[in-house]
């Protein structure tokens, strides 16, 4: 449960940060700001996918404990 709430914190942080760097891009018109929002939304989808992996792992790892039970 750890590590997925871990991703999830992660991917939360890089979509503000990247919601931030759209502001900068929309008021200034700076090149640099719409290459980290860029990276920051590519950054916020790898760690869903990161949290998806991981939940989904747990998922399987709880299947084969309950199934040795007697």
């Amino acid at each position: 449960m750890m590590p997925q709430r871990l991703w999830l914190g992660l991917a939360v942080v890089y979509a503000c940060t990247a919601v931030v760097q759209l502001y900068l891009l929309a008021s200034t018109g700076a090149v640099w700001a719409g290459t980290l929002t860029a990276a920051g939304f590519a950054a916020a989808l790898l760690c869903l996918l990161a949290t998806w992996k991981s939940s989904k792992r747990e998922r399987g790892d709880t299947g084969e404990i309950d199934s040795h039970r007697p």
